[in-house]
């Protein structure tokens, strides 16, 4: 009876083993026999509209354990930690703490000496291998716009972020069965290759923004600002030639620098634009009829008091009756405000909308905000006059230059962008995210997918143009008159706005953010430029205003963005057309 019993004991664990736990075993099997060889992948590069390297990955040694294959682990430990700079203490607790492990990180990013060191000792259970660290040749130059990894490279912010699944490749491995000793014995079928990372090619300029970080940091320095932000956008593609903010930050070390350096306030960081929105209002008025540009508008000598309104007032002087015109060459809040009035809140607030405000442009960058545009009016006329001459409502820098784009390419809102482009290895194309150049000829019929992102007409959209915004730099009364330049004919907008408090209602008291936006040339818009300075000190006696600040700056970045894009100098119309410049520019 002992015997038959000990045999069916014998009969039902081998059951067991064979039937009941034999998944459950054979997983434990794998583990003890499978090893894996990870196939690392290089992340693919991050090239400018030229082709200058802006992201690279490098290889570089890493030194890793397997603790279970160390002899002696406090004998190790005095012999690598002087090697590879590290504290024997924290070593040492941190293999005995792991000692069950068959993989843990030493050191991810020795020095070639160190490496060379460690494989000179020879020590079981410490290997080099190779990994791929993330450089950035160009150092803090777009830090913004490329962004950075994490330290197992995979993107975080920024376009290292947005086309991470392009960029990051697809990691191969190698399987084998191996013996006790963790040999390779026998290698299995289901092993597959890598692949490695993509090239993406952004619409940014290297040159460009070489420039534009240059200007932002002299006027930052001379005004001792906050801060400050620029865009410089194509406006018939949405193409972003180059985007910047300072401070700034170097994406290498970006891990361990603060977040509100990294943080890109072209997108995140609404405000209200102040003057800057003004032409919006005008564009607005024009495209319902409500006015043309020859109707004037008393604009009083005295601050303009109504029902349901505090008294609005001007910067300096009261301007009286003048032409709609002017409101944009004077820059009257009065007459941006009756203005308002005229469209009624329905109509303005489905135009502002038109134009993107309120909700994102859908920038391929992580992280931007849509503003605020309260979607009811309900608190009668207050609201509606302030939102005239751009107070009531937060805007982002892309969601401003977007706007006014639409007003520089005729009247269509354009989709603002970063990526040209996906290349493989070959350098042959592997997403081409395309161009929307717009017709040039006024007198051509409008392309079925030209009418569906229109705001305005091309009619209002040239007007505003050369009766109003030129009018702005071009005449010595403008507020940008220093923005003038020689060689060619610019127009824009400038804004001073008083900054809102964050703990209620009203604004700060002497604290302002100067900006101006312009582009050129007028008679065939290729660039637009936003220059935004947070906090100018106005105790230094060089002015606070859009036109003393940004103005000057803005006229810099075109001036040289102009001549290095070799855009003719003062064409006329008819050269546009008759000479089909437009589509020869080198953008």
């Amino acid at each position: 009876m002992l015997l038959v019993t000990a045999l069916l004991t014998v009969v039902a664990r081998c059951w067991v083993l064979q039937n009941a736990n034999a998944d459950q075993y054979q997983q434990r099997a794998l583990r003890q026999q499978l090893k894996i060889i990870p196939h690392n992948t290089r992340r693919g590069l991050i090239v400018d509209r030229n082709g200058s390297v802006m992201a690279i990955s490098r290889k570089v040694p890493m030194v890793w354990a397997d603790p279970t294959r160390i002899q002696n682990i406090p004998e190790t430990c005095q012999k690598i930690a002087p090697v590879l700079g590290l504290n024997e203490n924290e070593l040492l607790k941190n293999l005995e703490t792991n000692k069950d492990r068959r993989f843990l990180w030493i050191k991810r990013d020795p020095t070639q000496e160190q490496a060379d060191r460690i494989t000179e000792l020879d020590i079981p259970g410490i290997k080099v291998d190779q990994c791929f660290r993330r450089d950035y040749p160009m150092n803090s130059l777009a830090a913004h716009v490329i962004g950075f990894t994490d330290i197992d490279g995979i993107g975080l912010e920024g376009v290292e972020a947005a086309y991470n699944q392009y960029l990051n490749g697809q990691p191969g491995r190698m399987l084998f069965c191996s013996d006790v000793k963790r040999r390779p014995v026998a290698s299995r079928e289901n092993s597959r290759p890598g692949a490695d990372g993509q090239t993406l090619v952004l619409t940014i300029d290297a040159v460009i923004q070489a420039c534009v970080e240059s200007e932002l940091q002299k006027v930052v320095e001379k005004f001792q600002a906050k801060g400050a932000t620029a865009i410089v956008m194509e406006p018939h593609t949405g193409e972003i030639l180059a985007l910047a903010n300072l401070p700034t930050f170097n994406p290498a070390t970006a891990r361990t620098c603060h977040g509100d350096l990294r943080r890109n306030r072209a997108l995140t960081d609404p405000y209200e634009p102040g003057s800057t929105f003004k032409p919006f209002t005008v564009t607005s008025a024009l495209e319902g009829k409500f006015v043309t540009m020859e109707t004037e508008i008393d604009c009083l000598d005295q601050p303009y008091r109504g029902k349901g309104f505090r008294p609005i007032k001007e910067y300096k002087y009261y301007f009286g009756p003048i032409p709609v015109s002017h409101i944009i060459i004077n820059s009257s809040n009065i007459g941006s405000a009756k203005l308002a009035q005229k469209m009624g809140k329905d109509y303005f607030h489905n135009m502002i909308e038109k134009f993107g405000f309120g909700k994102k442009t859908g920038i391929d960058l992580p992280g931007e905000n849509e503003g605020i545009l309260s979607p009811e009016w309900n608190d009668k006329e207050h609201t509606l006059t302030r939102v005239g001459f751009g107070q009531g409502i937060a805007v982002t820098p892309i969601q401003l230059i977007r706007g006014f784009c639409t007003i520089a390419n005729g009247g269509i809102l354009v989709k603002p962008r970063l990526a040209r482009g996906i290349l493989d290895a070959e350098g042959k194309i592997v997403e081409d995210f395309g161009r929307c150049q717009l017709c040039v000829n006024p007198n051509e019929p409008i392309p079925a997918s030209d009418a569906a992102g229109r705001v305005i007409s091309r009619q209002v959209a040239r007007e505003m143009i050369d009766k109003a915004l030129v009018g702005v730099v071009e005449r010595k009364a403008g507020t940008a008159h220093n923005a003038h330049l020689e060689e060619w004919t610019v127009f824009g907008k400038t804004g001073t706005a008083q900054i809102a408090r964050k703990d209620g209602p009203g604004y700060e008291e002497n604290k302002y953010i100067s900006s101006f936006i312009a582009g050129a040339p007028a008679e065939y818009p290729c660039v637009c430029v936003l220059v935004i300075v947070r906090e100018p000190d106005r105790s230094l006696g060089f002015g606070y205003t859009g036109g003393a600040v940004a103005a000057p700056t803005v006229k810099e970045i075109l001036r040289q963005t102009l001549a290095y894009l070799h855009i003719p100098k003062n064409i006329s119309p008819e050269e546009i057309v008759t000479n089909n410049i437009a589509q020869s520019l080198p953008l």
